[in-house]
């Protein structure tokens, strides 16, 4: 479905439809799905036909406040005005160029700021969705050099999306301390490694000169975005300044082989309970869930598992926190963990619908298909946290928690090392409620 936003309605077809003529948007996608196509290429009419529709929202927003692109419209006037302001120049001024940098960066900031927002917590990095994530600041962070931006602004500008968009979005202020940390970190580290990037690409000068080419091999450029954070458009302008050429096949080909690393990784890592049902084990599991809870009744609710590793002498917590836990942080977390334990509240678990568990407030990673039945497993007041089990019967049995270490273990994440002692032995586990 198209909406003409020109000024000729008795003739809106004078310049051509919406193949010819950019004054035609399109609002609505409408997909008639009617066959079954097979592998030798015949069509089969479905017995089910239906009508799936798209419609795009912020387009329509347009459209009703009289502009030609969403990023005039109410939703983003004070971010595109804030990059403006930040570059020195008015934005009414912009080139053609500078106004697509400018968009870019809203884009980009305002996608990065929901992810870092999100409940499952992903960081910038070089793989899965953090890889993702990088990017996005990343080349934001690019297109603000090119704006002429000096220093560091991404906190800046999430600041002004937040203040937009908290009050329909409350988990953006919530998170508020998260993102602000995660994006100057991630923009620090960036323009460290564009300066190390930099002194790299003129080695690869060198050796090419050396070597009498004038062409950066596909390793090259892709070693300067795996290692460096340089996407190849940023190669591609160094090379032409030295008068090189880029091989950007060989560097599609290294970065699909990369992906393809990356997605099996993914795949193959182990999701959900426990490998060892040793009843020491199983109560450390149990210690973990009740201090995964106080670390976020402690820090906030940004605080989420990134990493678990349980033996049966000790437990290790990875979990998303910008800064060293101080003693007192420490000491209160102890305190909760203990408070559960001494309550000695019965652990049961129940399987719920996804629906019914984001309603029951469970945390954890939720599946993508909303018709499975995950298990949920409740200690009181002290947690509810979907998971595989097992658990032990009623906390009780763990006797004292102690936390002998908290460290970092990369960028935003933190770890504890952590114990149980005195507890009971000839458990029994946590049934269905």
């Amino acid at each position: 479905m198209f909406y003409y936003t020109g000024q000729n309605l008795e003739n809106p077809y004078e310049k051509g439809g919406p193949a010819d003529n950019n004054e035609w948007v399109e609002i609505w996608n409408d997909v008639f799905m009617q066959y079954d196509k097979k592998a030798d290429g015949t069509f089969v009419p479905l017995k089910q036909q239906n009508v799936d529709t798209g419609l795009g929202l912020e387009r329509v927003s347009a459209i009703l406040q009289g502009v030609k692109t969403i990023f005039e419209t109410d939703l983003f006037v004070p971010l595109m005005e804030k990059i403006a302001a930040l570059s020195g120049k008015e934005l009414r001024n912009f080139s053609e160029e500078m106004t697509l940098s400018a968009r870019i960066i809203a884009d980009h900031l305002r996608a990065s700021t929901f992810v870092l927002a999100d409940p499952r917590s992903v960081r910038p990095s070089n793989t899965d969705q953090g890889y993702v994530l990088r990017r996005l600041i990343r080349r934001a962070i690019r297109h603000g050099i090119k704006l002429g931006i000096e220093g560091f602004f991404t906190v800046e500008l999430a600041d002004v999306i937040i203040a937009q968009y908290k009050d329909v979005y409350p988990e953006l202020d919530r998170t508020l301390d998260f993102i602000r940390s995660q994006l100057q970190k991630e923009e620090a580290q960036f323009h460290s490694t564009l300066a190390q990037g930099e002194r790299e690409f003129k080695k690869m000068l060198d050796q090419l000169q050396q070597e009498g080419s004038q062409k950066l091999t596909g390793e090259m450029t892709f070693h300067l975005y795996d290692t460096y954070g340089f996407p190849l458009e940023m190669t591609r302008d160094l090379a032409r300044e030295h008068g090189l050429e880029v091989d950007s096949e060989g560097y599609e080909t290294a970065f699909k082989i990369h992906q393809e690393t990356s997605r099996a990784g993914a795949a193959g890592r182990f999701h959900g309970g426990l490998a060892d049902n040793h009843e020491e084990t199983v109560k450390l599991h149990t210690a973990t869930h009740l201090l995964q809870q106080a670390l976020r009744e402690v820090l906030g609710d940004h605080v989420y598992q990134q990493g678990s590793n349980i033996t049966q002498e000790r437990l290790r917590f990875d979990f998303t926190h910008p800064e060293k836990l101080t003693p007192e942080q420490v000491k209160a977390v102890e305190d909760k963990v203990n408070e559960a334990i001494a309550a000695d509240v019965p652990v049961y678990y129940e399987m719920m619908s996804v629906e019914d568990a984001k309603k029951a407030k469970a945390i954890g990673l939720f599946p993508d298909r909303y018709d499975e039945k995950i298990k949920v497993y409740t200690m009181d007041r002290f947690s509810k946290e979907i998971c595989g089990g097992p658990h032990v019967q009623h906390t009780g049995v763990l006797g004292h928690f102690t936390i002998k270490k908290e460290e970092s273990c990369g960028a935003g994440l933190r770890r504890i090392k952590a114990v149980v002692s005195g507890g009971e032995t000839g458990i029994e586990f946590a049934g269905e409620k």
